[in-house]
């Protein structure tokens, strides 16, 4: 995934048992300046369709509705700097 965004300190952890099911939550950085900047890039791999699994949300941390409490915890554990947070549904 790093090599397909572009990002940098890639942070991953599962959360399983979830309504959802198993989840990857994954957390890193853009090197864009700006939130519009990160919805583009996402919105652009959305159009290439580089991202085939079921997403339930990928984009900038401070827009993020899915597992807000989840995430915020699993934040907490992240030791580097990051901006973007990728859920996403696996088996």
């Amino acid at each position: 995934m790093e090599k397909e965004l572009g990002a940098k300190n890639l942070v991953q952890f599962r959360l399983t048992g979830t309504p959802d099911g198993n989840l990857l939550v994954s957390f890193y950085q853009l090197d864009v300046f700006n939130e519009k900047a990160v919805n583009w890039h996402i919105a652009g791999l959305l159009v290439e369709n580089k991202l085939g699994a079921r997403v339930l949300y990928e984009g900038n941390l401070s827009n993020n509705t899915a597992y807000q409490t989840a995430v915020h915890n699993l934040l907490e554990r992240v030791n580097v700097y990051v901006n973007c947070v990728r859920i996403e549904i696996v088996k």
